[in-house]
C-alpha cells in the first residue's frame, strides 16, 4: 500500500546547493515521465532567502566554464593535509564543467570579472550577478516545474520508519507552530553553523561569539541540518573547530567588507607591533591565515593596516578595498596612532624599523616581486615599500567567518552516511552542510561543490523516491 506523502522530496535551504538539488530532482522526474511533489523550505522571507549564497560573488576555481584549474584535486588534498575525501574531490573535479554548463543553460552567464585579489595564484570564474543570480535563476526554473518554496519555515527534526529510512520531517512555521510533513526524501542544504553562537562556542571555542559572519546570510545558518542528522546517527566530516576566514573592516555593516590591500602595507596589532609577513604569497593564498591569526593570536582580536599615499598609486587598489568606510588618515604617524588607539611611540618605531629594512628593487603590484624587508622580525617577502609619504592611512581589520568547515559525511551522490559508513536511506546533503574542508580553504571551491553535489543529490533523490513509488512502499 503506497503511503500518502505531503512531499516526495523536501530540500532544506534555498541557496545554490538547495536550488540546484530541487531543480535537478524536478528535471529528473520529468525526464522519467514522473510527477514528484518537491518543496524547498527556507527559514527567511523572500527578500532574505539564500543564506550565504545570496551575498557571495561566487568565485570558482576554473580556467573556463569547462575546465578546472590546474592541480585542482592535488591542491585540495594538500591544503587539507590529506584529511579530505579524495573520491568526493575527484567527483567534484570530474563534474564541475558539466554542472556549470547545466547552470549556464538555465540562464546564468559566467565571465572573468575583476575580483578583490590584485594578485592571485589561480584563475577565478564568476557568475554574472554573483550567487544571487544563481539562486534566482535556478529557483525560477524549478518553480516552472512545479517546485514549491515555503518561506519562514524551519526544519528541526527528522523522522524514520521502522527500517531506519527518513520518512518525515518536523518543521516550525512563522509564529512558532510545529507540524509534521510526510516525505519520501530530504536534502539538507541549509549551510553551516556560523549563525549559532552555542555551536560556535562548542566547536570553535572561546570568544567564538565575537567572530562576525562575513555577510548577513550567515546569521541564518544555525546548524539544525547538521544536528538533526547527527541525532539519527549521521557521521560528521570536515574540521569542526575551523572556519573559512576573511579579513574585514569592523566598522562596516556591508557584506564582505574585505581589506585586501595589506600586502602593500604593514599590519600591526593594538600595541603597534608587526606580527606577520604581509607579502609571503599572493593575497588569495594567504588572507585566510592572516585573518585567523588576527582572531587567535592578537589582543582584542584586531589589527590595523598602516600605509601612506603611495597606496593610491597602485592600479585598481579600489577593487581590493570592499569596505564602505573611508581610510583613517592623519598627517603624522603620531596623530594616526592616536586616532586608532595604538601607542604612538611603538607605532613610529615599528614603521621606522620597517622603512630601514626595505631593500632596493623594482616594485610590481601585480605579481610577487621579491622586494623584501630584511633584518626585522617578521621579515617581508614581497611588495616592501617604505611608508613615508603622508598623510598616513589606516584600516582596522578583524576576522570574519565566511562559513564553518564541519558538517555531515556523504558519498559522491550526496547520500548521508552513518557512523558505520552505511547510507541513511532517504537523507541527502549538499553545500556547506556537508563537511569537506580541513586546514586551508582552497579558494573558489565552495559554491562550485554546492552546485555539483546539489545537482547530484537531487538526481539521486528523485531516483530513490521514484523507485519507492514503483515498489509501492
Amino acid at each position: 500500500m503506497e503511503r500518502e506523502l505531503d512531499y516526495d522530496i523536501v530540500v532544506i535551504g534555498c541557496g545554490v546547493a538547495g536550488t540546484a538539488a530541487a531543480l535537478s530532482a524536478a528535471e529528473s522526474a520529468k525526464k522519467a515521465g514522473g510527477n514528484l511533489r518537491i518543496a524547498i523550505l527556507e527559514r527567511t522571507d523572500y527578500d532574505h532567502r539564500g543564506g550565504n549564497s545570496r551575498w557571495t560573488a561566487s568565485y570558482m576555481r576554473m580556467k573556463n566554464v569547462d575546465e578546472i584549474a590546474d592541480n585542482f584535486v592535488e591542491d585540495m588534498m594538500a591544503f587539507s593535509d590529506d584529511f579530505s575525501d579524495r573520491e568526493y574531490i575527484e567527483t567534484l573535479a570530474e563534474n564541475a564543467g558539466s554542472t556549470l554548463r547545466w547552470v549556464e543553460e538555465k540562464g546564468v552567464d559566467f565571465d572573468y570579472l575583476p575580483t578583490m585579489f590584485l594578485t592571485s595564484s589561480k584563475p577565478r570564474l564568476l557568475p554574472v550577478g554573483g550567487g544571487r543570480a544563481i539562486i534566482d535563476t535556478l529557483s525560477r526554473r524549478a518553480g516552472g516545474l512545479g517546485v514549491e518554496i515555503i518561506y519562514e519555515a524551519t526544519a528541526w527534526k527528522l523522522l524514520l520508519d521502522d527500517e531506519g529510512a527518513v520518512n518525515g520531517l518536523m518543521i516550525r512555521v512563522k509564529g512558532g507552530n510545529s507540524l509534521e510533513l510526510k516525505v519520501g526524501a530530504v536534502v539538507l542544504a541549509a549551510g553551516g553553523f556560523q549563525g549559532n553562537q552555542e555551536m560556535m562556542a562548542q566547536y570553535v571555542g572561546r570568544d567564538a561569539h565575537k567572530i562576525r559572519t562575513v555577510a548577513e546570510g550567515g546569521l541564518y545558518n544555525k546548524g539544525e541540518g547538521i544536528r538533526m542528522a547527527m541525532a539519527i546517527g549521521a557521521k560528521g566530516a570536515g574540521q569542526f573547530d575551523a572556519f573559512h576566514a576573511e579579513p574585514v573592516d569592523p566598522r562596516s555593516k556591508r557584506e564582505e567588507a574585505a581589506v585586501m590591500t595589506y600586502p602593500y602595507a604593514i599590519l600591526v596589532d593594538k600595541n603597534g607591533n608587526r606580527f606577520v609577513d604581509e607579502g609571503i604569497s599572493t593575497v588569495d593564498e594567504q588572507y585566510e591565515a592572516v585573518a585567523r591569526k588576527i582572531f587567535y593570536d592578537l589582543p582584542d582580536h584586531i589589527a590595523y593596516m598602516i600605509s601612506d599615499q603611495k597606496m593610491y598609486d597602485i592600479p585598481n587598489y579600489e577593487r581590493a578595498i570592499e569596505t564602505d568606510k573611508p581610510a583613517i588618515e592623519a598627517d603624522t604617524l603620531e596623530e594616526l596612532a592616536e586616532k586608532i588607539g595604538v601607542p604612538a611611540v611603538q607605532l613610529t618605531a615599528t614603521v621606522e624599523a620597517f622603512n630601514a629594512a626595505v631593500q632596493p628593487g623594482e616594485f610590481h603590484w601585480d605579481k610577487k616581486d621579491g622586494k623584501q624587508a630584511v633584518g626585522i622580525t617578521p621579515p617581508k617577502s614581497n611588495w616592501a615599500i617604505t611608508i613615508d609619504k603622508g598623510p598616513y592611512i589606516a584600516y582596522p581589520i578583524v576576522c570574519s567567518n565566511v562559513f564553518t568547515n564541519g558538517g555531515l559525511a556523504s558519498d559522491t551522490n550526496g547520500r548521508v552516511l552513518s557512523q558505520d559508513d552505511d547510507v541513511i536511506p532517504g537523507l541527502y546533503v549538499a553545500g556547506e552542510t556537508a563537511g569537506l574542508y580541513y586546514g586551508k580553504y582552497p579558494g573558489g571551491t565552495s559554491v562550485l561543490r554546492g552546485l555539483v553535489f546539489g545537482k547530484r543529490a537531487g538526481e539521486h533523490a528523485a531516483s530513490y523516491v521514484s523507485s519507492d513509488k514503483k515498489l509501492g512502499v
